[in-house]
């Protein structure tokens, strides 16, 4: 006679024993990245999902990266948070990179799927663009393409994604690194007066920018936590040094080049940026207003 549920149980251990766990398909192992890499598409990838970004820790040879992030969704009953951790991860290879919901001990399936196919998804229409950007720069991209101007980009790192490019956190110290990327299509050279670049907060208020100096400062008298810890232990002088190397200095942009590094305003809600560019030749002014 048959024991029917011994038959279940071993037609169960079969399978089971015969089948590789699902989320296997969608882990990235070793992914061919330094940590900066990793740690900027990490980033791109949960931001392209709409999550936002509420700590993260980059990751560097030795220390496991951590990005936290949340976003609402609907369930019954209305609207309640959803957490997210990714995590990466250093290798001799290259990146592990892992994301899990938390306060969801099984089912992580979902999460791992989702951030699985944005992540292929960030990673080629980078590669599209980069292919594209260099196409045009060098005069190659397809006519439809191709473009004969000025192009301005002009990105606030805003909160945790200063961290991206700078090891401090210059949000908790006030002060805000923009982007600053110019590239020259045209036959033409346009001169540029960095100082006269602003900012409009919220209430209408152009700013200027502040000198890596005086970025510095912030950063050098803020604190952080209870009781109070400084929040960098380099000098001032170290602080400014390492501001100023990344900061946008030319001022002049010659056909066919790109510019690029940081400008240091004071932090605020700021809503868009105006640049006035010099044709050298006529004496011309083009004003350029990037709007975030």
């Amino acid at each position: 006679m048959w024991n029917f549920e011994r038959i279940v149980g071993a037609v169960t251990v079969l399978s089971l024993a015969g089948c590789t766990p699902q989320s296997k398909q969608w882990e990235l192992k070793n992914q061919p990245l330094t940590c900066d890499e990793a740690n900027r598409r990490a980033y791109r990838t949960i931001e392209a999902m709409r999550y936002k970004v509420t700590d993260f820790t980059p990751a560097a040879p030795g220390q496991r990266g951590v990005i936290k992030a949340t976003r609402l969704v609907t369930q019954q009953g209305g609207e309640e948070p959803r957490l997210v951790d990714i995590t990466i991860d250093c290798t001799p290879g290259g990146a592990d990179i892992a994301a899990s919901e938390e306060g969801k001990w099984l089912g992580q399936m979902e999460i791992e799927r989702a951030f699985y196919h944005a992540y292929v998804n960030v990673v080629d229409m980078s590669a599209k663009q980069q292919q594209l950007d260099e196409q045009v720069l060098a005069g190659t991209a397809p006519a439809s393409q191709q473009r004969r101007d000025l192009r301005v980009v002009v990105e606030p790192r805003r909160g945790q994604a200063a961290k991206l490019d700078f090891a401090l956190d210059l949000a908790a110290a006030g002060v805000l690194p923009v982007r600053l990327d110019i590239t020259n299509l045209t036959s033409r050279t346009y001169t540029l007066d960095v100082a006269a670049i602003r900012l409009t907060r919220s209430d209408r208020e152009r700013i200027a920018a502040i000198s890596a100096a005086d970025a510095a400062a912030r950063i050098a008298d803020a604190t952080l936590g209870n009781p109070p810890q400084p929040l960098t232990t380099q000098s001032r002088d170290a602080v400014a040094a390492t501001l100023a190397e990344r900061q946008f200095a030319a001022t002049e942009i010659r056909p066919g080049t790109q510019r690029e590094g940081f400008l240091y305003f004071p932090l605020a809600d700021y809503v868009n940026a105006r640049i006035v560019l010099t044709d050298q030749e006529s004496g011309e002014d083009e004003g350029v207003r990037v709007e975030f």
